[in-house]
Protein backbone atom coordinates (compact mmCIF):
# COMPACT_ATOMS: atom_id res chain seq x y z
CA UNK A 1 0.00 0.00 0.00
CA UNK A 2 1.22 3.68 -0.88
CA UNK A 3 -0.29 6.74 0.76
CA UNK A 4 -0.36 9.07 -1.85
CA UNK A 5 -1.49 12.11 -0.12
CA UNK A 6 -2.86 14.10 3.49
CA UNK A 7 -4.94 16.78 3.88
CA UNK A 8 -5.54 19.50 6.49
CA UNK A 9 -9.42 19.82 5.93
CA UNK A 10 -12.85 18.30 4.38
CA UNK A 11 -12.12 20.47 1.06
CA UNK A 12 -9.27 19.28 0.12
CA UNK A 13 -10.03 15.68 0.78
CA UNK A 14 -12.61 16.27 -1.74
CA UNK A 15 -10.61 18.15 -3.98
CA UNK A 16 -7.35 15.42 -3.87
CA UNK A 17 -10.15 12.85 -4.21
CA UNK A 18 -11.09 14.28 -7.56
CA UNK A 19 -7.35 14.69 -8.64
CA UNK A 20 -6.01 11.71 -7.49
CA UNK A 21 -8.81 8.57 -8.01
CA UNK A 22 -7.41 6.77 -4.86
CA UNK A 23 -8.44 3.53 -4.25
CA UNK A 24 -9.29 4.18 -0.60
CA UNK A 25 -9.96 7.19 1.22
CA UNK A 26 -9.71 7.63 5.36
CA UNK A 27 -11.65 10.14 6.80
CA UNK A 28 -12.32 11.88 10.44
CA UNK A 29 -15.85 13.06 10.89
CA UNK A 30 -14.80 16.55 12.50
CA UNK A 31 -13.18 18.06 9.77
CA UNK A 32 -12.25 21.55 9.56
CA UNK A 33 -14.32 23.29 6.86
CA UNK A 34 -16.25 20.55 5.49
CA UNK A 35 -17.16 18.07 7.79
CA UNK A 36 -16.40 14.17 6.95
CA UNK A 37 -20.02 13.22 6.24
CA UNK A 38 -20.44 15.83 3.94
CA UNK A 39 -16.84 15.27 2.23
CA UNK A 40 -17.71 11.66 1.71
CA UNK A 41 -21.11 12.59 -0.01
CA UNK A 42 -19.01 14.44 -2.72
CA UNK A 43 -16.63 12.23 -2.72
CA UNK A 44 -18.65 9.49 -3.87
CA UNK A 45 -20.22 11.63 -6.72
CA UNK A 46 -16.45 13.02 -7.98
CA UNK A 47 -14.72 9.21 -6.97
CA UNK A 48 -17.26 6.68 -7.54
CA UNK A 49 -14.71 3.57 -7.18
CA UNK A 50 -12.83 5.08 -4.61
CA UNK A 51 -13.66 2.99 -0.97
CA UNK A 52 -14.32 5.41 2.32
CA UNK A 53 -13.03 4.38 5.50
CA UNK A 54 -13.87 6.18 8.46
CA UNK A 55 -11.51 6.70 11.63
CA UNK A 56 -13.06 8.71 14.19
CA UNK A 57 -14.11 9.35 18.11
CA UNK A 58 -17.84 9.32 16.95
CA UNK A 59 -19.44 6.51 18.09
CA UNK A 60 -23.41 7.11 18.13
CA UNK A 61 -25.71 4.97 16.36
CA UNK A 62 -26.78 8.18 14.25
CA UNK A 63 -23.83 9.37 13.22
CA UNK A 64 -22.71 5.45 11.85
CA UNK A 65 -25.62 5.19 10.17
CA UNK A 66 -25.21 8.56 8.22
CA UNK A 67 -21.46 7.59 7.45
CA UNK A 68 -22.64 4.20 5.50
CA UNK A 69 -25.45 6.15 4.02
CA UNK A 70 -23.70 8.09 2.05
CA UNK A 71 -21.27 5.67 0.96
CA UNK A 72 -18.82 4.69 3.44
CA UNK A 73 -17.45 1.32 3.35
CA UNK A 74 -15.69 0.70 7.17
CA UNK A 75 -16.13 2.52 10.16
CA UNK A 76 -13.38 2.59 12.79
CA UNK A 77 -13.37 4.08 16.77
CA UNK A 78 -10.42 5.91 17.06
CA UNK A 79 -9.60 4.11 20.74
CA UNK A 80 -9.51 0.48 18.54
CA UNK A 81 -7.54 2.12 15.83
CA UNK A 82 -4.07 -0.34 17.13
CA UNK A 83 -5.86 -3.38 16.75
CA UNK A 84 -8.79 -2.85 13.79
CA UNK A 85 -7.16 -0.80 11.45
CA UNK A 86 -4.99 -2.32 9.21
CA UNK A 87 -7.47 -5.04 9.32
CA UNK A 88 -10.37 -2.45 8.27
CA UNK A 89 -8.15 -0.99 5.44
CA UNK A 90 -7.81 -4.67 3.76
CA UNK A 91 -11.62 -5.66 4.59
CA UNK A 92 -12.73 -2.53 2.56
CA UNK A 93 -10.28 -3.26 -0.45
CA UNK A 94 -11.37 -6.19 -0.92
CA UNK A 95 -15.11 -4.68 -1.45
CA UNK A 96 -16.45 -5.79 1.87
CA UNK A 97 -17.71 -4.27 4.92
CA UNK A 98 -15.93 -3.23 8.02
CA UNK A 99 -17.39 -1.86 11.49
CA UNK A 100 -15.76 -1.60 14.92
CA UNK A 101 -16.40 -4.26 17.74
CA UNK A 102 -19.25 -3.22 19.95
CA UNK A 103 -21.70 -0.57 17.23
CA UNK A 104 -24.76 -1.89 16.14
CA UNK A 105 -24.26 -2.01 12.47
CA UNK A 106 -21.98 -4.81 13.15
CA UNK A 107 -24.85 -7.30 13.63
CA UNK A 108 -25.87 -6.40 10.17
CA UNK A 109 -22.47 -6.93 8.03
CA UNK A 110 -21.72 -10.55 10.29
CA UNK A 111 -25.47 -11.58 9.52
CA UNK A 112 -24.51 -10.60 5.46
CA UNK A 113 -21.18 -12.76 5.51
CA UNK A 114 -23.28 -15.47 7.27
CA UNK A 115 -25.21 -15.62 4.07
CA UNK A 116 -22.70 -14.99 1.61
CA UNK A 117 -20.75 -18.64 2.90
CA UNK A 118 -24.02 -20.19 3.24
CA UNK A 119 -24.52 -23.60 1.27
CA UNK A 120 -27.07 -21.87 -0.82
CA UNK A 121 -24.95 -18.98 -1.90
CA UNK A 122 -21.91 -21.44 -2.06
CA UNK A 123 -23.49 -23.52 -4.62
CA UNK A 124 -25.35 -20.91 -6.57
CA UNK A 125 -21.41 -19.03 -7.00
CA UNK A 126 -19.97 -21.72 -9.33
CA UNK A 127 -17.92 -20.56 -12.45
CA UNK A 128 -18.94 -23.10 -14.12
CA UNK A 129 -22.88 -21.60 -14.57
CA UNK A 130 -23.89 -20.23 -17.81
CA UNK A 131 -25.61 -17.42 -15.92
CA UNK A 132 -24.39 -14.68 -14.31
CA UNK A 133 -24.98 -15.17 -10.47
CA UNK A 134 -24.72 -12.00 -8.35
CA UNK A 135 -24.79 -10.47 -4.64
CA UNK A 136 -25.92 -7.07 -4.12
CA UNK A 137 -25.26 -5.78 -0.75
CA UNK A 138 -26.69 -2.17 0.53
CA UNK A 139 -24.27 0.39 2.08
CA UNK A 140 -26.24 0.40 5.17
CA UNK A 141 -29.29 -1.90 6.44
CA UNK A 142 -32.22 -0.62 4.28
CA UNK A 143 -35.33 -0.15 6.84
CA UNK A 144 -38.66 -1.44 4.74
CA UNK A 145 -41.12 0.91 6.27
CA UNK A 146 -39.06 3.40 4.14
CA UNK A 147 -41.51 5.75 1.55
CA UNK A 148 -41.31 3.48 -2.12
CA UNK A 149 -40.07 6.27 -3.52
CA UNK A 150 -36.78 6.49 -0.87
CA UNK A 151 -36.65 2.81 -0.74
CA UNK A 152 -35.71 2.92 -4.95
CA UNK A 153 -33.47 5.46 -5.06
CA UNK A 154 -31.24 3.82 -2.34
CA UNK A 155 -31.29 0.40 -3.83
CA UNK A 156 -29.79 1.79 -6.70
CA UNK A 157 -27.58 4.30 -5.56
CA UNK A 158 -26.28 2.92 -2.29
CA UNK A 159 -25.70 -0.53 -3.32
CA UNK A 160 -22.55 -2.46 -4.64
CA UNK A 161 -21.42 -5.91 -5.46
CA UNK A 162 -20.51 -7.98 -2.96
CA UNK A 163 -19.77 -11.64 -4.55
CA UNK A 164 -19.95 -12.73 -8.40
CA UNK A 165 -19.47 -15.78 -10.68
CA UNK A 166 -16.66 -15.20 -13.88
CA UNK A 167 -20.29 -15.88 -16.36
CA UNK A 168 -21.66 -12.36 -14.48
CA UNK A 169 -18.41 -10.49 -14.86
CA UNK A 170 -18.13 -11.39 -18.75
CA UNK A 171 -21.51 -9.89 -19.28
CA UNK A 172 -20.17 -6.81 -18.37
CA UNK A 173 -16.97 -7.25 -20.69
CA UNK A 174 -14.44 -7.94 -17.67
CA UNK A 175 -12.79 -11.07 -17.79
CA UNK A 176 -12.95 -12.31 -14.02
CA UNK A 177 -15.04 -11.41 -10.88
CA UNK A 178 -12.72 -9.64 -9.23
CA UNK A 179 -12.64 -7.09 -11.93
CA UNK A 180 -16.78 -6.45 -10.92
CA UNK A 181 -16.79 -7.25 -7.37
CA UNK A 182 -16.50 -4.12 -5.23
CA UNK A 183 -18.29 -1.67 -8.17
CA UNK A 184 -21.47 0.66 -7.24
CA UNK A 185 -24.60 -0.42 -8.86
CA UNK A 186 -24.91 2.65 -10.61
CA UNK A 187 -21.26 1.77 -12.42
CA UNK A 188 -23.65 -0.61 -14.37
CA UNK A 189 -27.27 0.54 -13.99
CA UNK A 190 -28.51 4.03 -15.46
CA UNK A 191 -30.31 5.19 -12.12
CA UNK A 192 -32.43 7.64 -13.83
CA UNK A 193 -33.84 4.98 -16.19
CA UNK A 194 -38.16 4.20 -15.72
CA UNK A 195 -37.32 0.60 -16.71
CA UNK A 196 -34.83 0.40 -14.40
CA UNK A 197 -36.82 2.10 -11.67
CA UNK A 198 -39.61 0.49 -12.47
CA UNK A 199 -37.97 -3.40 -12.21
CA UNK A 200 -36.86 -1.79 -8.58
CA UNK A 201 -40.48 -0.49 -8.05
CA UNK A 202 -41.85 -4.42 -9.22
CA UNK A 203 -39.03 -5.82 -6.66
CA UNK A 204 -40.01 -3.60 -3.39
CA UNK A 205 -44.04 -4.46 -4.33
CA UNK A 206 -43.22 -8.20 -4.52
CA UNK A 207 -41.43 -8.62 -1.29
CA UNK A 208 -38.44 -8.02 -2.51
CA UNK A 209 -37.99 -10.56 -5.28
CA UNK A 210 -39.12 -10.17 -9.33
CA UNK A 211 -38.84 -13.35 -11.74
CA UNK A 212 -37.21 -13.10 -15.22
CA UNK A 213 -37.50 -9.29 -14.92
CA UNK A 214 -35.20 -6.63 -17.63
CA UNK A 215 -33.13 -4.50 -16.91
CA UNK A 216 -31.18 -1.98 -18.87
CA UNK A 217 -27.30 -1.14 -18.45
CA UNK A 218 -23.61 -0.65 -19.30
CA UNK A 219 -21.24 -3.32 -19.31
CA UNK A 220 -17.52 -1.30 -18.68
CA UNK A 221 -16.66 -0.27 -22.73
CA UNK A 222 -20.36 1.35 -22.28
CA UNK A 223 -22.03 -0.19 -24.66
CA UNK A 224 -25.87 -0.66 -23.71
CA UNK A 225 -27.23 -4.43 -22.72
CA UNK A 226 -30.53 -5.93 -21.55
CA UNK A 227 -30.42 -8.51 -19.31
CA UNK A 228 -33.03 -11.13 -17.92
CA UNK A 229 -32.99 -10.81 -13.57
CA UNK A 230 -34.25 -13.30 -11.07
CA UNK A 231 -33.52 -11.33 -7.87
CA UNK A 232 -34.26 -12.34 -4.09
CA UNK A 233 -33.55 -9.82 -1.20
CA UNK A 234 -32.90 -10.65 2.41
CA UNK A 235 -34.59 -8.56 5.27
CA UNK A 236 -33.56 -8.92 8.21
CA UNK A 237 -35.30 -7.36 11.37
CA UNK A 238 -37.40 -5.17 9.25
CA UNK A 239 -33.77 -4.34 6.65
CA UNK A 240 -32.88 -5.19 3.35
CA UNK A 241 -29.39 -5.83 3.71
CA UNK A 242 -28.19 -8.06 0.22
CA UNK A 243 -29.93 -9.40 -2.82
CA UNK A 244 -29.18 -12.53 -4.11
CA UNK A 245 -29.82 -12.74 -7.99
CA UNK A 246 -29.42 -15.02 -11.73
CA UNK A 247 -29.01 -12.75 -14.69
CA UNK A 248 -28.63 -13.53 -18.39
CA UNK A 249 -27.63 -11.70 -21.07
CA UNK A 250 -30.58 -11.19 -23.69
CA UNK A 251 -29.22 -8.23 -25.73
CA UNK A 252 -29.79 -9.85 -29.08
CA UNK A 253 -33.06 -10.73 -28.89
CA UNK A 254 -34.42 -7.20 -26.76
Amino acid sequence: MQVVSGVCDGLEAVRKAEELLPDLIVLDIGLPKLNGIEAARQIRKLAPNAKILFLTQESSDDVVDEAFSVGAQGYVIKIQAGTELLTAVQTVLRGEQFVSDGLAVREYSEIAERYRKSKEGYQLLVDESRDGIFCVEMDNPMPVDLPEEEQIQKIIRESYVADCNDSQARMYGLSSARDLIGKRLTEMVTPDDPNNIELTRAFIRSGYRVLQRKSYELDAQGNAKVFLNSMTGVVVEGKLILTWGVQSDITERA
